[in-house]
């Protein structure tokens, strides 16, 4: 089931969205995903130190590679069964993004996917215009999880709800699949559809740095919420103990 989760004030409440059958995707959607995946060569394994991801012998760790030649290395948790070349593949395009300067119009928005502190999952922010264009945004959305039987958590900040963070894991067996990677490649191809970077609306006297600041805390804070509502999720429906 899809978790939506609306934010107003600091108080949380869950709301319940009913998927809808809908042809606006595939005209508003065509070339994203196309685009998406060519931000990085298709064909590497992952042996090679020039790759743009790698994934450990042991599958703990995740090394990306930046455009400017430097490394970040953090922890991956992978399901027991995902291929980590499969992985690392789709996880190259989903974590790059065309380059952007955000600091003449910090937006709580991203254009790329970013992986969770503990590996097991990949979020992505958006900000868009209405809250008509964030409800259509979560139908969409909707309507593909329900193709792939795989449902992505989404917690909405804001009285207008048109701040979202879009969090895709997997309970059973629990880690990151490549079938988080695949929703999400079809979760881009929607949003491409839509103006998902709204500039912030910061206060008169506030500088770019200190609205880019409280930007990547309320993401933090986002992200605390769609944790919480996989904890609960696993704890309803027992999902971690099932054997994978």
């Amino acid at each position: 089931m899809l978790c939506v989760h609306t934010v107003a004030r600091c108080v949380f409440r869950s709301t319940s969205i009913q998927p809808f059958r809908s042809n606006v995707a595939a005209s508003r959607l065509a070339s994203s995903r196309r685009r998406m995946q060519a931000s990085f060569p298709r064909t590497f394994s992952v042996s090679s130190s020039d790759e743009p991801i790698t994934i450990s012998s042991d599958r703990h760790n995740i090394t990306i590679r930046q455009r400017d030649g430097s490394t970040i290395t953090q922890r991956i948790s992978p399901t027991p069964k995902a291929s980590s070349e499969k992985l690392a593949v789709a996880l190259a395009s989903l974590l790059s993004a065309p380059d952007s300067d955000p600091s003449t119009h910090p937006t709580f928005g991203t254009l790329q996917w970013e992986l969770d502190s503990l590996g097991d999952a990949i979020h992505r922010h958006i900000a868009v215009s209405s809250p008509d264009e964030s409800k259509s945004v979560v139908q969409l959305i909707m309507v593909e999880s329900e193709k792939l039987n795989h449902h992505p958590h989404i917690a909405r900040s804001d009285s207008e709800g048109s701040c979202m963070t879009i969090t895709c894991t997997t309970h059973s067996p629990r880690g990151l699949s490549v079938r988080d990677t695949r929703l999400a490649m079809k979760i881009d191809e929607i949003l491409a559809g839509f103006n998902v970077m709204v500039p912030a609306r910061p206060g008169v006297s506030e500088d770019p740095e200190n609205t880019k600041a409280k930007l990547a805390t309320e993401r933090g804070r986002m992200i605390g919420i769609n944790r919480q509502a996989i904890s609960e999720a696993l704890e309803s429906c027992a999902c971690s103990t099932k054997s994978p």
